[in-house]
């Protein structure tokens, strides 16, 4: 393709303000997962969307991690995968929840970049179900900031002002090879999507009582042109997370299974064969070969 332009989007905010939800919007399918739960997204998660000759790669980063009073090793990195994850970015999208209760961190955030970036846009989402005069607040507080190029109103749900945001980014590519094939969406590869459904489940099923520190890794996968067979282990803790995991008479993990199952049958387009297992790692989240397989530190 002649005269291929690009661009490195990096979406950022805090947690819940709809990164993910917005990616797979842009992006036409699920390359991210959803959670209601803070710092779902531990690790950046590429998204690639061409338009015409336009590439644009989207980077959903960690949701905000301003506070420096870091509770434990994991949190330390997804803290640094948050602040390294729009360095090398051409434009920085911040996303801004219309119904936050509070956008403390959020401003914590445009005060330190006020010196720091010239290539900040915004767009302020959830405006289908956002008060008109939170918006109006929330637009008014941004005029300071003189640094941000746009402000956008959006609902990632709903497409609402999608377009133009778009059209936006189109406008603001510069002429070079593409990075990825025309029919790439992203950059991660089967088993991390994989493991990704199945950690998306957990969220889901467990709701309250998953706990923050476990993971899940696809250990095997085998396909044939009409069925995948695919070994998982879920890795907790302590034996007492595994309990909860497993739910009674095996319960909970049954519900996980089939609802993973689903998606990864949208993924692969075939039958999915899928075998969970539950596994107690102590003190995973301090020791850098369990981070790697867990997709949080790169190998």
């Amino acid at each position: 393709m002649d005269n291929t332009r690009c661009l490195f989007v990096s979406i950022i905010g805090e947690p819940n303000a709809g990164k993910s939800t917005l990616l797979n919007a842009i992006v036409g399918e699920k390359v991210s997962i959803i959670s209601h739960k803070a710092q779902t997204t531990r690790r950046k998660i590429r998204g690639i969307a061409n338009f015409g000759n336009s590439q644009i790669v989207f980077t959903d980063t960690p949701g905000f991690c301003i506070d420096s009073r870091v509770r434990s090793s994991l949190d330390e990195i997804v803290s640094s995968n948050f602040w390294n994850s729009f360095r090398d970015s051409d434009l920085i999208l911040l996303l801004i929840d219309a119904t936050s209760k509070s956008l403390r961190s959020t401003f914590s955030f445009l005060e330190k970049m006020k010196k720091g970036t010239d290539s900040l846009v915004v767009a302020i989402n959830k405006v289908d179900i956002a008060r008109k005069e939170n918006l109006l607040k929330i637009a008014n507080s941004l005029i300071e900031f003189d640094f941000i190029k746009k402000v956008f109103m959006i609902s990632a749900k709903t497409n609402d002002g999608i377009e133009d945001l778009i059209a936006f980014l189109i406008e603001n590519t510069v002429e070079e090879p593409w990075f990825f094939g025309e029919n790439q969406t992203t950059d991660a590869d089967v088993k991390f999507m994989l493991s990704e459904i199945t950690r998306e489940k957990l969220f889901l099923v467990l709701e309250q009582e998953l706990p923050y520190s476990i993971y899940v890794e696809t250990e095997a996968l085998t396909e044939t042109e009409k069925k995948a067979r695919i070994h998982q282990s879920i890795v907790v803790l302590k034996d007492s997370q595994k309990a909860i995991v497993l739910g009674h008479s095996g319960g909970m993990i049954k519900s996980i299974k089939d609802a993973a199952i689903t998606d990864m049958k949208k993924l692969l387009n075939k039958k999915v064969e899928l075998k969970l297992f539950v596994k107690v790692r102590e003190k995973w989240t301090e020791k850098k070969g369990y981070l790697q397989d867990a997709g949080i530190i790169d190998h």
